[in-house]
């Protein structure tokens, strides 16, 4: 600790009769020391050597010298007062890194009200460096400030929710809009916070804000972390999903299958199919929710009624629905990933309704498929509304026939299995459809004789291809004591 540190106090008392004095060498003098003093706080002994009083007068300091833009839109705040304000807001950042006692200080000392009017200020007057670094020192500053304390937390939130997050995202900096996710992120510990969050208006602003980010740049590790919490609410599907963009809604979609691939625990949700919401539908430890897969499977089914109606080349070239298809295909492939995880979404197998849903849009693709080929201009994954289409209906019918009785009997029931037996081959708009197609003929034959002799059947009455076409697609046929097996063989 530096002789300088030493004497913080007896220089903020100078300061603090001096404050009115509005001369550049007054200001230039202040930075100078407050420069001094932020290296200073960087050591936890000098911030555990700071008293009340220092806190206080650091905190008028700012408030005395926040820069406001003038009446001129053109005109932009002092840079020396900016200079004076980043250092004493770099000067209470440092002081608050783990300390609580300095958290509770600058907390009672008025500091979040001058983040507040820094934020609004700056984030309306024109850009530039000098005021960017500003802002990312404020939200830096509100940022240590509620680290691990429940107060400091609920005072800031009480004063920046909404209007402050808002005037970030808005601003438009992207380090600013990344230390605001930090802070976001670490406000939403508290439950009425992540609430109040997803139920106002503004928030439903501020989390699109968040999307934005998450869309823009994959990496930005604290938007990502505030999409898998607000993820594992039932009350985000039902209160804040309807109402977002399609592009918006696709880059929920992407994380969430993301979030789903790594639950690996048991689900604490009710197992009724449908997953009423509640308390039961919308409990879990681990991951997802079971109510918000089954909300998204109702979404999936409302919007696949629809969606082969978008497909045909004119119609994908010029419909300005085309997103919906794109939109159906999202919710097909996280549903797919949810039914493979047995355990945690076991519910989703018992929903009769989805099965039918996805093995009618497969019949229709399939039709669709036959009779017009996909123009090359859509022979892209970006582009093409249905690429992946059929092997992800295969996959979902394929998971949710998985040690599945009464699924793999509807299956039989509505003619599916001719239908999978179709896509036993390669399709360049299906990547690995077929390897899909022969683990669904897996599953639907696991302990089924029935499954079995259906197939069985579909060779020796001619109803279907024949053996040596199945075992072309790598299926085949065999009789043992009368009882037909069905297993997999290498492609001819």
């Amino acid at each position: 600790m530096t002789e300088e540190f030493k004497n913080l106090s007896i220089k903020l008392i100078e300061f603090e009769k001096l404050n009115t004095n509005s001369s550049s060498e007054y200001k230039r003098k202040v930075t100078d020391v407050l420069k001094q003093v932020v290296n200073e706080l960087k050591d936890e002994e000098c911030r555990n050597a700071l008293i009340s009083d220092d806190i206080s007068r650091l905190c008028k300091l700012l408030q005395t010298f926040i820069p406001v833009p003038l009446e001129s839109s053109s005109a932009l705040p002092d840079d020396r007062d900016i200079n004076l304000c980043t250092e004493c807001v770099r000067c209470l950042r440092n002081a608050c890194v783990q300390n609580e006692q300095n958290q509770n200080w600058i907390g009672q000392s008025g500091a979040v009200g001058s983040i507040k009017d820094l934020i609004a200020g700056l984030c309306s007057s024109e850009s530039q460096e000098s005021i960017s670094v500003l802002i990312r020192c404020a939200v830096q500053l509100a940022g240590n400030l509620v680290s691990g304390n429940t107060n400091t937390r609920t005072l800031l939130w009480r004063e920046l929710f909404p209007q402050s997050f808002l005037s970030v995202f808005n601003y438009e900096d992207t380090k600013a809009s990344t230390y605001c996710c930090m802070l976001l992120h670490e406000c939403l510990d508290d439950d009425l916070h992540l609430q109040q969050l997803i139920k106002q208006p503004e928030g439903q602003q501020i989390i699109e804000a968040v999307l934005r980010l998450c869309e823009e740049e994959m990496q930005h590790d604290f938007s990502l972390q505030i999409m898998q919490k607000l993820l594992t609410t039932c009350e985000f599907m039902l209160s804040a999903y309807d109402n977002l963009p399609v592009t918006a809604k696709l880059t929920v979609l992407d994380i969430l299958a993301a979030v789903i691939s790594q639950s690996d625990g048991p689900s604490c949700a009710s197992n009724s199919p449908t997953v009423p919401m509640g308390e039961e539908g919308c409990k879990n430890n681990v991951g997802v929710p079971v109510f918000t897969i089954a909300y998204l499977a109702e979404q999936f089914e409302d919007l696949a009624k629809g969606a082969m109606a978008l497909v045909t080349e004119e119609q994908s070239r010029h419909s300005t629905e085309q997103m919906i298809p794109v939109l159906t295909l999202r919710l097909l492939k996280v549903l797919g990933i949810a039914a493979s995880n047995h355990e945690v979404y076991k519910p989703l197998q018992d929903r009769e309704s989805l099965l039918q849903t996805t093995l009618e849009l497969l019949e229709r693709a399939n039709l669709s498929g036959s009779s017009k080929q996909v123009p090359s201009t859509l022979n892209h994954e970006e582009t093409s509304p249905v690429y992946g289409l059929k092997r992800d209906l295969v996959r979902l019918i394929g998971n949710m026939c998985y040690k599945h009785k009464p699924n793999q009997h509807k299956v039989r029931e509505l003619q599916g299995i001719p239908l999978i037996l179709e896509h036993c081959k390669i399709d360049d708009q299906n990547p690995f459809i077929s390897q899909w197609a022969i683990l669904t003929i897996r599953n639907l034959c696991a302990d089924n004789q029935e499954n079995q002799a259906f197939i069985a059947g579909m060779t020796t009455q001619g109803a279907a291809p024949s053996t040596d076409f199945l075992r072309e697609m790598g299926v085949e046929v065999e009789m043992r004591d009368g009882i037909p097996y069905v297993k997999t063989t290498a492609k001819k």
